[in-house]
Parts: C-alpha cells; sequence; structure tokens
C-alpha cells in the first residue's frame, strides 16, 4: 500500500481549508493542461517542477484543490 504525504497545518503549498488533497498521475502534464484550459478548468497555481516530478493544483467547480503530477 502506498502511503500519502502529510502537511503542516499552515503549509503554503496546499492553501486551502479542505482537509484532504486528491492527487492523480498523469502521462504527459503539459498535454493534460492544454485539455483542461480547453473545458475552461481554472489552474490554482504554475507548474512546478522538483526531483519529483511536475505538479500542478487544478481547480474543480466546487472550490477544491486537485493535483495533477507527471513523474
Amino acid at each position: 500500500m502506498k502511503k500519502g504525504t502529510v502537511f503542516i497545518e499552515n503549509d503554503s503549498y496546499f492553501p486551502t481549508e479542505q482537509q484532504v488533497m486528491l492527487n492523480f498521475q498523469v502521462h504527459n502534464l503539459n498535454e493534460t493542461m492544454k485539455h483542461l484550459e480547453q473545458i475552461s478548468v481554472l489552474l490554482a497555481k504554475k507548474k512546478e517542477i522538483s526531483e519529483f516530478g511536475k505538479f500542478i493544483l487544478n481547480e474543480v467547480p466546487e472550490g477544491r484543490l486537485v493535483e495533477l503530477w507527471e513523474k
């Protein structure tokens, strides 16, 4: 079983009142971002690149944040 990541309560990476964040792994983050922009999905932050991969936070209609990750 894979374990989740724990954020501290006031972490700036996850700036919201929601208690959990969904994270989906995608094959190509740039293509996924283009598709989401075409269907008017809001991007909550700019793409971030780290040693763990590429990440982007999207805001779904209910106002929740969903993270997309390209490994």
